[in-house]
C-alpha cells in the first residue's frame, strides 16, 4: 500500500464524530480558518517504517510507527478542558476502532497506546487542546 493509498483509507470519517484528517505539520498549521473540529494528524513526517523488500513474500505488509495527534477547539471562559478532553478522547477511541476494522491497515497495538493530554498552546496557537498517540503501529497490507 502506498502512503497515497493509506492517507485516503485514514481520511475515512463514516461512522465516527471526527470532522477533517490531516498528514503535515506544515498543512495543519496553515489551515487557521477552515479547520473542521474535532481533527486527526497523523504525523507522516518522522513516521518510521519496516518492510520486506523481497519479492517472493505472499502477503506484502509494511508497517508504521507514526505519532497521531486529536485536536479540539477550546474556550477557557467557557468550556472545562477536562470535559473536552474526555469527549476527544471517545472520539478518538471510536476513530480508531473504525481504522482498525478496514481489512487492509491494522493498529497492531491498539489494545497498549501510549498518549498524553496536550494543553493549549503546546500543539498551535489556535486555541486548541488535544491528545498525543506515540508509537502507533499500523501494519498496511500490500497488494
Amino acid at each position: 500500500m502506498t502512503l497515497a493509498a493509506l492517507k485516503t483509507v485514514l481520511q475515512t470519517l463514516t461512522g465516527t464524530a471526527i470532522g477533517q484528517v490531516f498528514f503535515d505539520w506544515q498543512e495543519y498549521l496553515n489551515d487557521t480558518r477552515t479547520k473542521t473540529y474535532p481533527c486527526i494528524l497523523w504525523s507522516l513526517g518522522g513516521a518510521k517504517f519496516t518492510e520486506d523488500k523481497r519479492t517472493s513474500t505472499i502477503q506484502k505488509e509494511k508497517e508504521l510507527i507514526i505519532t497521531l495527534f486529536a485536536i479540539a477547539k477550546f474556550n477557557g471562559s467557557t468550556q472545562n478542558k477536562i470535559t473536552v478532553w474526555d469527549t476527544l478522547e471517545g472520539q478518538l477511541n471510536t476513530y480508531l476502532n473504525v481504522m482498525n476494522a478496514k481489512t487492509n491497515i491494522k493498529i497492531l497495538n491498539i489494545d497498549q497506546l501510549k498518549g498524553e493530554y496536550v494543553p493549549e498552546c503546546m500543539i498551535s496557537a489556535d486555541s486548541e487542546i488535544g491528545i498525543m498517540l506515540t508509537d502507533v503501529k499500523l501494519i498496511m497490507y500490500c497488494s
